[in-house]
């Protein structure tokens, strides 16, 4: 994976048999349904610029810690076929959407 600026832009691009993803930084807050269970969490749906996106599946997940508060990332793929990054701060409970890479 690597990374430029383009426009005031961070385009991410992922390189998979000629597949070419570009993925764009927005951290933007978003409302997410979620699944808290065994101290896991899972999204479900979210809502973004007035859609709502079901969470077809969780491609991976992990953590960063900001400071002393722990965030969680969860790059995920939803009903659509569009790549996301949800990012969730568990010092106030808030969700972001990090990057986005839309099809087509």
């Amino acid at each position: 994976m690597f990374h430029i600026l383009y426009f005031g832009v961070r385009l991410y691009y992922l390189n998979k048999r000629d597949i070419t993803m570009i993925f764009e930084d927005i951290f933007e807050p978003v409302e997410v349904i979620s699944h808290f269970k065994d101290g896991q969490i899972r999204p479900l749906r979210f809502k973004w610029n007035g859609r709502v996106y079901k969470v077809h599946r969780v491609d991976g997940h992990w953590t960063s810690n900001q400071g002393y508060n722990r965030q969680y990332h969860f790059s995920i793929m939803a009903d659509t076929s569009d790549h996301f990054e949800l990012l969730f701060n568990s010092a106030n409970f808030d969700w972001q959407l990090a990057r986005v890479c839309l099809d087509g």
